[in-house]
């Protein structure tokens, strides 16, 4: 990469993190362009080079959130890996894991993504709604290829994976903001279990089943 491509790619950067400050507090209404150059140290005319307005720069922030999430949880660990249950348990933990993570370490950033439905005009809302329809699917074919091999229950796996997604959603705002402090591990393990087996005990479970 040439001298002036790094500089380009590095002024983009600089936007981008500044941009998820300011956004972080005063919100997308609250924001002006002129926020985001001051907390970047950047002229007025370089936000122009890089983004067309606060609404580019926004969606690009939310883009690349979805993005990176899918490529490192089931973009890393595709159902074609799993062989055996202890396969599924240790993959669920690990994607787990790397949620907590990363939402963690962006915190600003994934207040702005639960945020979003909110904060976005209602013309960009659609744009917010089709990466979520895609996390759904994504998580729907992770499920049918998990019920084919006999790993989960034959339920419906558009539902579930809705279900799923619902509860990453909540997961996170849990382990980023109401206990941030509590270790990521044993978050990862309880969420996998409870996503595997439910709340019930498992001589709850038999007993339920009998009763059914």
């Amino acid at each position: 990469m040439s001298n002036a491509n790094t500089k380009y790619v590095d002024m983009k950067r600089r936007l981008l993190d500044a941009a998820e400050i300011v956004f972080n507090d005063k919100g997308y209404q609250g924001a002006r362009v002129s926020d985001i150059v001051g907390q970047a140290g950047a002229a007025q005319g370089s936000f122009y080079l890089h983004f067309e307005n606060k609404r580019a720069v926004y969606l690009e922030l939310i883009d690349g959130f979805f993005s990176h999430l899918m490529g490192e949880t089931l973009g890393q660990h595709p159902a074609a890996q799993i062989k055996k249950p202890a396969d599924m348990r240790a993959q669920l933990k690990e994607i787990w894991a790397t949620l907590i993570l990363f939402c963690r370490s962006h915190p600003m950033l994934t207040r702005l993504v639960l945020d979003a439905q909110s904060a976005l005009p209602p013309e960009d809302r659609e744009r917010l709604n089709r990466h979520f329809e895609n996390i759904a699917e994504v998580l729907s074919h992770y499920l049918r290829a998990t019920t084919q091999i006999s790993l989960t229950k034959p339920l419906n796996p558009d539902l579930m994976g809705w279900v799923v997604l619902g509860m990453i959603e909540r997961a996170l705002y849990f382990a980023v903001f109401v206990a941030p402090d509590s270790k990521a591990d044993d978050l990862a393990r309880d969420l996998t279990t409870f996503e595997l087996s439910g709340l019930l005990a498992s001589t709850t479970e038999k007993e339920a089943n009998r009763g059914a």
